[in-house]
């Protein structure tokens, strides 16, 4: 009987933590080149970093946005100093497009450690989110 509740609790515990959704899809170059063709705004997540992803990841699930993860290590050489051409982007980095802005009004968070409110904040200055 005991091993039932454990066995219980535990899948309880798996399907609450994999009800947690990923706002943070995979882009490839030529998606990403296509979009911002089209002018398209657009949050952009690049590098490996756990706890930004997290934050960003929290964020995005709260106002039901969409950010693209950019695998620069998918990328071959052409691709990757085309890319750098429209986003001076550092690893790890949150960038915001604009509507298609050229990288002088782009917005760079490289900041591994960025809380939710102020994420939140630069969110809403952008006009992507308004705060509660």
């Amino acid at each position: 009987m005991k091993m039932k509740h454990i066995l219980l609790v535990l899948l309880v515990a798996f399907l609450l933590v994999g009800c947690k959704s990923n706002n943070i899809n995979s882009i490839s170059y030529e998606k990403f080149k296509e979009k911002a063709d089209n002018k398209e705004s657009m949050i952009l997540f690049f590098g490996e970093s756990d706890i930004l992803e997290e934050t960003l990841n929290n964020v995005l699930n709260e106002y039901k946005l969409t950010a693209y993860k950019v695998k620069t290590s998918r990328l071959d050489d052409d691709e990757i100093n085309a890319l750098k051409e429209i986003v001076d982007y550092d690893e790890p980095s949150i960038c915001f497009i604009i509507e298609g802005s050229n990288p002088t009004k782009l917005t760079n968070i490289t900041d591994e450690y960025i809380s939710e409110a102020k994420l939140k904040a630069v969110l809403n200055d952008l006009k992507f989110i308004e705060l509660k």
